[in-house]
């Protein structure tokens, strides 16, 4: 018998009301031609209500080359939030 806990207890997808909540714009990527671009999240918020973010994906299209295959996440770096917050990892002293 595996001692594993279901990851689903632990883990909740994230939604568009987090972000917004914590300041954080929306980072897309297209896979097809690398376009990317930062978004802002209120917006986004109003437009599609409080969805997870695997569900907003699908309506995104690149304005470049029109592909459909965006990967999105909160744009950790733009935001400033870009020390630990992936890892929870704290800068090591040197």
């Amino acid at each position: 018998m595996s001692s594993k806990r279901p990851r689903e207890k632990y883990f909740q997808p994230v939604q568009l009301a987090w972000l917004v909540q914590r300041q954080l714009n929306l980072w897309l990527w297209c896979e097809v031609c690398s376009h990317h671009k930062s978004l802002a999240t209120p917006p986004l918020l109003a437009r599609f209500g409080d969805i997870e973010l695997s569900a907003l994906k699908r309506h995104f299209t690149c304005s470049n080359c029109q592909g459909r295959d965006i990967f999105i996440r909160p744009d950790w770096q733009n935001s400033g939030w870009s020390r630990g917050v992936v890892s929870r990892h704290e800068t090591l002293d040197d």
